[in-house]
């Protein structure tokens, strides 16, 4: 697009309003937008953007009362972060391009706008060929990145539909074992959509999250000690000895995962937080920011270790991946077996195990942040009682 893409919430006029839902048809030529007034929904919401409800009143014809703008964390660390991982854009190129064809609940995009990264491929490339690096070498590296690297920022902005009055979930709270039925049965439609040979091809913004197995151990490696001293009261015994399995398998595990079991497009960060709820329907998945092509079971296994009380019994789980798994076959998946999908799904749990360590590197904010955090590694680490020590 032509038009300046703003950078704070604050920027979002009416004239700049008008011309960008001009432009996307959502409202036309003979119509403008009057008022714009916002209500800050959330600073560092999701640890990566800023949000806002925009109430909106037109002139010349009708447009949407209400919407949301989603503007880049004016968290500096965490941008910084988010800018690396190239969120911003991936998450723009996923409702323009593949989102709607996914047959899953979703917000209606009204409008977006990404100054490109231009040198994607480029800094693909490089993690690429990093792999043949020593592991010693690659931690120096991953350190280096986190403590110094600042990625220029690149504005970016979406203006999505309101989805109110359904409620979003809530990850401190949890869930009950029949609601995370219910939404594994709308993941499964989501990776039966992309299963196999329907995997989008791998682009700039879109990766395997398999991409660089010896880096992401490098990264583990590192961030693990921090995770020890951060959350280090909260942390079983057993949960030390899969992080110590994790040390000295963990790059295997990786490369297994991502050769070994059938890929498909995943979420990559699917919890209650970035669910929206109408009573018990499933009314919309949000936050598309780490979406990546992966094993559906990493999936599964991340919304179920970070939603479920502790108390829940590993027979009601496996309630749960079987309501998933007939999901998956009644929407035409028939060569992932059950007995197959329920062992990968321990390898699955190792590999979130992996992936929270580097909630350390993030600002968790406020109060509710810290409880989130906490939550999420007292969930996982009951689940992690079903793999042998």
């Amino acid at each position: 697009m032509d038009r300046e893409i703003p950078t704070r919430l604050e920027e979002i006029t009416a004239d700049w309003l008008t011309g960008s839902l001009r432009s996307s048809g959502v409202i036309n030529e003979t119509t403008s937008v009057t008022s714009c007034d916002a209500k800050i929904l959330g600073t560092g919401e999701g640890f990566a953007g800023d949000l806002a409800r925009l109430s909106v009143t037109y002139n010349g014809g009708d447009g949407p009362a209400t919407m949301v703008a989603k503007v880049p964390t004016s968290i500096d660390d965490n941008r910084s972060g988010s800018e690396m991982l190239g969120v911003y854009e991936r998450e723009i190129r996923m409702y323009e391009h593949v989102i709607p064809g996914l047959g899953v609940p979703h917000a209606q995009l009204y409008y977006a706008d990404v100054e490109p990264n231009p040198d994607w491929e480029k800094q693909i490339a490089a993690v690429k060929k990093a792999e043949r690096l020593p592991i010693w070498l690659l931690r120096f590296i991953a350190w280096v990145l986190g403590r110094f690297v600042k990625p220029e920022p690149r504005p970016s902005v979406l203006i999505l539909e309101d989805l109110a009055p359904a409620e979003i979930g809530d990850q401190v709270v949890g869930a009950d074992i029949e609601r995370v039925g219910d939404v594994l049965e709308v993941a499964a439609r989501l990776h039966a959509a992309t299963w196999g040979e329907k995997l989008p091809a791998p682009g700039p913004w879109l990766q395997s999250g398999g991409v660089a197995p010896r880096f992401f151990q490098a990264s583990f490696l590192g961030m693990c000690k921090q995770f020890l001293k951060a959350d280090g009261a909260n942390i079983s015994p057993h949960m030390r000895k899969m992080l110590d399995r994790l040390k000295k398998d963990g790059e295997a595990r990786g490369r297994r995962i991502h050769k070994e079991i059938p890929q498909c497009l995943i979420h990559g960060d699917l919890r209650l937080d970035n669910i929206f709820f109408a009573g018990s329907e499933v009314r919309a998945l949000i936050d598309w920011q780490l979406t990546r092509t992966g094993p559906a079971v990493v999936d599964v296994a991340y919304f179920i270790a970070g939603s479920l009380d502790p108390s829940v019994s590993e027979a009601d789980v496996d309630q749960a991946l079987g309501r998933y798994h007939d999901a998956l076959v009644a929407a035409g998946i028939s060569d992932y077996p059950k007995e197959r999908f329920m062992a990968d799904f321990d390898d699955a749990l190792m590999s979130v195990l992996g992936s929270i360590t580097a909630v350390v590197a993030i600002d968790l904010g406020d109060d509710r942040g810290k409880q989130l955090g906490e939550k999420m590694v007292s969930r996982l680490d009951a689940r992690l009682g079903r793999i042998a020590a």
